[in-house]
């Protein structure tokens, strides 16, 4: 009894000895990237900076991120999301009638009620979230959650291969768009996307120009996306790291293409205190929202889903 108890203690203690490894590990990874971020820094405006208290709490809410994300939502992403969420109900919509006495006659019931009957409802698209960089849909869960506890529907994608070129990830989101318009009867969705996600969704975009298609697309909203490049992506060496060096041939050719024009409407949601995409940036010229956290958070923050719902 005493040496199986002794064995079953040993093994306890080993597994939390690699667990902690593994949390220490991914703590020390993103601390480098704050190191990076701080070394790159740019000018801020004044009512952007904020004293050490501050920083700490967005150092400590990254990392306690990071950890959620690799360790519990990325694993468990199939189980814990839907791929296909139907519209729970039509956001925007006015107050629907059947709240309205049964016996209430049109003539007889409230004005607002009345608008209900006589107003057509308010059609939102699907949303499309499309995740970042070594991520899968799971990194969005909080953001996939909110969106749906807001009546929205919510479909998601794997970005793969992971270390793929991105210009591979364009035909997964065609055949997407084409079965989510064919399962909900919508003739466009609107695609959300964190990170490099929103450089996949570009290409897509552009295939749609070269292709002379409909892109099926009501608006493109990004979060955190490194569009023009981020400096951390100088040490990878896979395909689609390469392509978000800053200045790198496939950016410049994808931004030659798109000459400032869109073919439908584009929301950049960036962050000043972003540790990934280094130096933060945005599309200039469209409509920018500007937040106050770093990178993992921007994908799961429920106030990233307050900024996009309102840009829907």
């Amino acid at each position: 009894m005493l040496a199986a108890a002794i064995t079953v203690i040993a093994l306890v203690v080993v597994w939390f000895a690699g667990a902690g490894a593994l949390l220490l590990l991914i703590a020390v990874l993103i601390g480098a990237t704050f190191a990076v971020a701080a070394a790159e820094a740019r000018q801020r405006p004044p009512d952007t900076t904020f004293g050490w208290p501050s920083r700490a709490t967005l150092w400590a809410g990254e990392i306690a991120a990071a950890w959620s994300i690799f360790l519990f939502w990325m694993p468990f992403e199939r189980w814990l999301m839907a791929r296909d969420r139907q519209a729970a109900r039509l956001p925007g919509s006015v107050a629907s009638a059947d709240k309205a006495p049964v016996n209430a006659t049109p003539a007889g019931i409230a004005p607002q009620a009345r608008a209900a009957h006589e107003a057509p409802p308010v059609l939102v698209p699907p949303v499309l979230l499309i995740h970042g960089y070594v991520n899968n849909a799971g990194a969005l869960w909080n953001l996939w959650r909110a969106l749906c506890r807001n009546g929205f529907g919510v479909h998601t994608l794997n970005l793969e291969p992971v270390y793929a070129d991105i210009d591979r990830y364009a035909p997964l989101i065609a055949a997407r768009i084409a079965a989510i318009c064919a399962s909900t009867g919508a003739s466009e969705v609107t695609l959300v996307c964190h990170s490099m996600g929103g450089l996949a969704a570009r290409a897509y975009l552009r295939d749609c120009t070269l292709q002379q298609r409909a892109p099926r697309v009501a608006k493109l909203i990004t979060l955190g996306s490194p569009h023009h490049g981020t400096q951390l992506a100088r040490i990878e060496h896979s395909p689609n790291g390469r392509q978000m060096r800053p200045h790198s041939e496939w950016l410049t050719a994808l931004a030659a293409h798109e000459q400032g024009a869109w073919v439908c409407p584009l929301v950049s949601i960036y962050s000043l205190d972003d540790n990934i995409v280094v130096p933060a940036c945005h599309v200039p010229g469209r409509d920018v929202a500007r937040m106050c956290l770093r990178h993992f958070r921007t994908g799961i923050e429920r106030s990233s889903a307050t900024r996009a719902t309102a840009r829907m």
